[in-house]
């Protein structure tokens, strides 16, 4: 079995970011947003979207994870963060995801310990990230990196459900 082995992305994992990006929405979401929005997601336009990202990544940097199966993860990262009141000494994890397949065997610990790592090395001093309130999974893993509730939410209209935002301090 060959590591997992965590790299820079390149617009060449634009497709296989796409197909992790849509599979593992389809299942982690399942039951948190309708099955409409999910049926509907396209690895065709998410691969364009993933394109134009990392053609133009000024201010992030996106990672992937590769295992036995090819590419199985990646996270981005926002310098600095997306939200106004975050604070300019504040990065944002825009993405994380990992593909079903291999989930809870430590590739979603690999990128975001890669991430964070960088970003500390960089000089940020929070880190930020919005997840689904109903979301115990994601919650739990992100409680194991440090990631608590900092008091803003948002109500995301086409899902009906509910975001909170999760800071670390470094």
């Amino acid at each position: 079995m060959r590591a997992t082995i965590v790299r820079p992305a390149t617009h060449e994992d634009a497709a296989a970011i796409a197909h992790v990006h849509v599979r593992s929405w389809q299942v982690a979401y399942r039951g948190l947003l309708p099955d409409a929005i999910l049926d509907r997601l396209c690895v065709e336009q998410r691969r364009t979207t993933w394109l134009q990202m990392l053609e133009n990544i000024d201010d992030a940097f996106a990672l992937v994870a590769e295992g036995d199966a090819g590419l199985v993860g990646f996270c981005s990262m926002a310098t600095p963060s997306r939200d106004d009141d975050a604070g300019e000494t504040t990065c944002e994890v825009a993405a994380i995801y990992v593909a079903p397949s291999v989930w809870r065997v430590g590739i979603g610990d690999a990128l975001l310990d890669a991430a964070l790592g960088k970003v500390r090395q960089d000089g940020w001093r929070e880190v930020t990230l919005w997840v689904f309130a109903a979301n115990a999974g994601a919650r739990a893993f992100y409680d194991g990196f440090g990631f608590a509730p900092d008091g803003a939410e948002m109500h995301d209209q086409s899902s009906g459900q509910t975001e909170i935002r999760l800071r670390a301090a470094f």
